[in-house]
């Protein structure tokens, strides 16, 4: 597959992402305001984590072979996004528990609201870093088995 058709794909991923925390946090401000129920904060935060965890299988499976090819920090690349999954499925976690089980509203926007900044800043780093067309694009040649053939 191309490396532009790649890019393309989590890029769109990353948008629906978005609309899910999007999402998320009105449901938390609705909750918070009065005008909304906890199950509606519970539903958008499972969509996000069902999102999240999908996206990053993803990006991991077709970004695996060619990152470390890409230049010289490739590598360094490789491994740094991998620690940052393994992080933000923890942080995830730990937000659904923490806002899908408390009785106040005001804790579960906090917990929302902060994730979902990290998780913007997060997808705004990976777009620069990882998916920014200087770094992946058709120009990058695939990995090549030396050994194998």
């Amino acid at each position: 597959m191309e490396l532009s058709v790649i890019r393309g794909e989590l890029l769109r991923e990353h948008a629906a992402i978005r609309v899910i925390l999007d999402e998320v946090l009105e449901a938390a401000d609705r909750w918070r305001g009065h005008r909304g129920v906890r199950e509606e904060l519970r539903l958008a935060l499972g969509r996000l984590a069902v999102a999240m965890v999908a996206h990053n299988e993803h990006e991991e499976e077709v970004l695996r072979g060619v990152m470390p090819t890409i230049d010289a920090w490739g590598p360094a690349r490789a491994e740094i996004m991998g620690e940052e999954h393994l992080a933000e499925h923890e942080e995830l976690s730990k937000t659904v528990i923490e806002a899908g089980s408390t009785d106040d509203a005001e804790v579960a926007w906090s917990a929302v609201a902060g994730l979902a900044d990290r998780l913007a800043k997060h997808m705004a780093h990976e777009e620069k870093s990882f998916l920014g067309e200087d770094v992946l694009n058709d120009d990058v040649p695939l990995s090549v088995d030396y050994f194998g053939g």
